[in-house]
């Protein structure tokens, strides 16, 4: 009897190959298949709302033979769940983990800031477009990156899996594999619409936050998943990146949630 099949969705700003360690953990009881990144795809250009982003998941996955299991992390729980409500018969269910979910005040807010440069300030698009882009080439990134706040709780083995997908030796030199012009832009396009997908996610699902999160305040993820009577599970003592932060317990609530599936 053949594995079910896992698609993982990144985070933005995170190439699927941060997520080495993580996946792996699912390797004795799934195949796991990944898009490497999106964004970066002239096909699919970075539009309000990400549809073309959740056009190049649903091409992604329409080249499999079989429905998957997609499981997305921040961003990539966003498209998954989008393209999940529009193609339920691609999908045999969907964990979303710690996505940016709008609903409510909040919509009305991101809506209006998106028209303005304020979204640099109330989304990580400002830090994106600054995001340093090269180091010389003795330079330890490991280290490096271990010393700053969003890695600093990383599993040792997802910051080194972090350091061999989003970096390459190229001009001499260490660079970025991705675009931070183009991480800051997915930021700029939050979807403020998710509210209009109530009752239409015909597939299980859940969502599972971390208990320290700074995405959107927990009483929002509650909205959000009472929109389609998803379940909803709290992550205890993570933080947004509790994938990457805990990547074997991640992976063992995953495979609790699914298995009925």
């Amino acid at each position: 009897m053949s594995k079910p099949l896992l698609n993982f969705v990144h985070a933005n700003g995170f190439p699927a190959g941060s997520y080495r360690t993580f996946l792996k953990a699912f390797s004795s009881n799934y195949t796991t298949i990944a898009h490497e990144q999106f964004g970066h795809d002239g096909n699919y250009p970075i539009h309000n709302n990400w549809q073309y982003l959740v056009n190049e998941l649903v091409d992604f996955i329409r080249k499999q033979d079989e429905k998957v299991i997609c499981v997305g992390h921040s961003f990539g729980g966003v498209i998954s769940f989008l393209a999940a409500c529009r193609h339920p018969e691609l999908f045999r269910g969907l964990i979303m983990l710690d996505p940016p979910v709008f609903t409510g005040r909040l919509y009305w807010l991101i809506n209006l800031a998106k028209k303005t440069p304020i979204i640099d300030k109330i989304s990580p698009a400002g830090k994106a477009k600054t995001r340093r882009r090269h180091w010389p080439v003795n330079t330890n990134l490991v280290n490096n990156f271990a010393r700053k706040q969003l890695f600093k709780d990383f599993d040792p083995r997802c910051l080194q899996d972090y350091v061999d997908s989003a970096v390459t030796i190229r001009n001499k030199r260490l660079e970025l594999t991705f675009s931070p012009d183009v991480e800051a832009d997915i930021f700029k396009h939050l979807p403020c619409n998710l509210f209009k997908f109530k009752n239409k996610l015909n597939v299980p699902a859940a969502l599972i936050y971390g208990e320290k999160t700074n995405v959107i305040p927990i009483r929002y993820f509650e909205r959000f998943a009472k929109l389609n009577q998803i379940e909803l599970k709290m992550f205890e003592n993570g933080g947004h990146m509790f994938p990457l932060e805990q990547p074997d317990k991640t992976a063992k609530l995953i495979d609790k949630l699914v298995k009925n599936w």
